[in-house]
């Protein structure tokens, strides 16, 4: 199992966000975190616009045993790398 998050805010994710990407903002990544899973082997993707608000959220992540918390960039880049892929 693996968890797509988009930690931009609420107003970003509301103007278009990856297909079944969950939203947290950044900033209460830790206080939502086990409301998305407590297993702390999964697989957890983390987006905003340009990478560094995922790297912050998946700092604290792995401060908080997930250790698999992965950033993997800016939303736009990744738009368009699904849309080159998914013609």
């Amino acid at each position: 199992m693996f968890y797509l998050i988009d930690v931009r805010t609420t107003e970003e994710f509301n103007m278009g966000h990856l297909d079944n990407a969950i939203h947290i903002d950044y900033r209460e990544i830790l206080q939502e975190i086990d409301n998305i899973t407590t297993d702390k082997e999964a697989d957890i993707y983390l987006y905003c616009r340009s990478g560094v608000r995922s790297a912050i959220a998946a700092q604290l992540l792995h401060s908080r045993g997930y250790y698999k918390a992965e950033n993997i960039g800016g939303y736009e880049a990744l738009k368009a790398h699904v849309e080159s892929h998914n013609p």
